[in-house]
């Protein structure tokens, strides 16, 4: 049986209610879920459903089971109050999804902070590094070349003494110093000292890689030059400066050990005395302290001692 048309209506089929809405684009009248017109169009509107987000579909599915039951005129109180729950526990379950996925965003943003602040914190070791290693290599030549030019001077100036030697009348008495001409030690000093200035040099400048192995080699070729307390002192200081402190303590030791009347004993007992304090030998940081005060009394450091033993005692 039919019914008069009407936007929104029921039909009557085999003993159950199909009920239909109006859809935009069909025009009014008596129409059946099964008629082809409405199965297109629940199909575009079903296509259309397959792209939204499942928490929009959701939403969208219970406002027009809703809207359904509304104007299909068959829904009961019971039928609203039911929808309206499950409506309002969609809307719950949407803004709890909803915060869900805010957090995970904003975890994820700082995550890809911080990556990119260890990123560059990594470029910037690298680049730091690759300086590092450039400065070296500048200085390994000019060491080099420095050497090259010594043994260079060297050899002419043997090869000179032994023209000289070849010509000089027997019974001379005049040595080839006397005839104004730099003796091979004169050389061998100035390539001393080339060395250590060098090694201070990249020292001052902070690369204390550099520097500490142009001291190794410096003491290594000129172990029992003047200026070897020093090269040895700076090199245990820089041990020190990197945390070093028990390979600095055996550094420092060599200079009373090695060099007993250098004048960089005074400072080396303090250093001695401040290692041992931070290593937490109060007694043997005392012992250099006093040794310090009582041995070099107006020395700098000296003073700087006195002020360490007042503050241990």
């Amino acid at each position: 049986m039919m019914v008069a048309s009407s936007p929104f209506l029921s039909v009557r089929r085999d003993r159950s209610w199909t009920r239909a809405t109006r859809v935009p684009g069909l025009k009014t009248g008596v129409l059946s879920l099964s008629s082809p017109e409405m199965v297109g169009s629940l199909q575009h509107h079903a296509d259309r459903d397959t792209m939204m987000t499942p928490i929009i579909r959701t939403s969208r599915a219970a406002a027009l089971a809703a809207a359904l039951l509304v104007f299909s005129g068959c829904a009961t109180k019971g039928d609203l109050r039911s929808m309206t729950v499950e409506v309002r526990a969609l809307a719950v379950r949407q803004d709890s999804m909803l915060a869900v996925l805010t957090q995970q965003n904003a975890v994820t943003q700082d995550t890809l902070r911080r990556q990119a602040d260890q990123l560059f914190e990594v470029r910037g070791d690298v680049s730091r590094q690759l300086q590092r290693i450039l400065d070296e290599l500048a200085f390994l030549r000019e060491l080099t070349g420095q050497n090259q030019r010594v043994i260079a001077s060297v050899r002419d100036q043997l090869e000179g003494l032994r023209r000289g030697v070849g010509t000089v009348p027997t019974g001379t008495t005049d040595s080839v110093a006397d005839m104004g001409q730099p003796g091979v030690g004169d050389v061998l000093e100035g390539a001393a000292e080339a060395t250590y200035g060098a090694a201070v040099e990249q020292y001052q400048r902070g690369s204390h890689a550099t520097a500490q192995r142009a001291f190794e080699d410096f003491i290594q070729q000129y172990a029992n030059h003047s200026l070897a307390p020093e090269a040895r002192f700076l090199m245990a200081d820089i041990l020190a400066q990197q945390g070093r402190v028990v390979e600095a303590l055996l550094g420092f030791n060599m200079i009373p050990e090695l060099h007993p009347t250098s004048t960089k004993m005074p400072d080396a007992l303090y250093r001695i005395g401040l290692l041992h304090l931070e290593l937490g030998n109060t007694a043997e940081a005392r012992r250099f302290l006093d040794r310090v005060v009582n041995t070099y009394p107006d020395s700098n450091a000296a003073g700087s001692a006195r002020e360490r033993l007042r503050e241990i005692r």
